[in-house]
């Protein structure tokens, strides 16, 4: 030990002054430290709004993004894009092709499942991905299959036919006194339905889509976490565009 670390042993500690008791009314003294920390808040605090205030000023009033005047909120409260462009559907395993996007990835998925869901509920649909159903009427002679009406043997309006589900009849037609007795609206009712049902298939396509993404991200950081082991892992299958690569590792006891 040295002689200077020696003569500090035995040196009178030195402490700031506290505040005196006839003076504890006016709460607690500062000391270098204090108003040091309370300075820097300060001055970043003047950085921050000098910083904000050349934004404002060099802000051109008739910017806009096209992403404001692209989407919109529909009648049913999802927000959606007025032109959705799915090109980039094609390119997404190549743009998400680094370990550092697996959480971005595991986020998006969870938004697109929870889009889904909405849209299911507001449908009233459990899958969009099942063929369509078909209904076979069995008739007693061919002239009676030429001149069969499937809307006299349902009992309900043309306009219902394609329906899946709610297909009124004539009756609950009359009965329920259904609003849209314009035909023009209930086209219009039907189109939008119909572009529902598109936008949730293009969005179940989508979830597919990052689920493989999302598998191939979590195979390469295994991968990468196994580079320092002596037994690698060996590829089973190769990957293609619709599932990720099968490999095997040996396994490792553990001692």
């Amino acid at each position: 030990m040295s002689l200077r670390k020696l003569a500090k042993i035995n040196q009178r500690t030195h402490r700031e002054r506290p505040q005196p008791e006839s003076r504890g009314t006016f709460g607690y003294l500062e000391h270098k430290k204090d108003w040091l920390q309370r300075a820097k808040d300060v001055s970043e605090r003047k950085k921050k709004l000098k910083h904000l205030r050349s934004k404002v000023l060099e802000k051109n009033p008739d910017e806009y993004r096209h992403h404001m005047v692209r989407s919109g909120i529909g009648i049913d409260g999802i927000h959606r894009e007025l032109d959705p462009d799915s090109d980039d559907e094609t390119v997404l395993q190549k743009k998400f092709d680094g370990v550092k996007d697996l959480h971005y990835v595991k986020h998006k998925l969870s938004v697109e499942r929870k889009k889904i869901e909405k849209l299911q509920s507001t449908l009233h649909l459990t899958d969009a991905s099942v063929t369509p159903n078909q209904h076979i009427v069995f008739v007693d002679d061919e002239e009676e299959a030429r001149n069969f009406d499937p809307a006299e043997y349902f009992n309900t309006d043309p306009e219902f036919l394609g329906r899946r589900f709610n297909r009124l009849t004539k009756d609950a037609v009359a009965k329920n006194a259904v609003i849209a007795q314009d035909k023009e609206q209930v086209k219009e009712i039907e189109k939008l339905r119909r572009a529902q049902y598109k936008e949730l298939q293009l969005r179940i396509e989508r979830e597919k889509e990052l689920t493989i993404v999302l598998q191939k991200l979590e195979l390469k950081q295994a991968l990468e976490n196994s580079k320092g082991s002596e037994l690698k892992p060996k590829m089973e299958e190769k990957g293609t565009s619709t599932r990720a690569a099968v490999y095997k590792w040996t396994y490792d006891r553990k001692k």
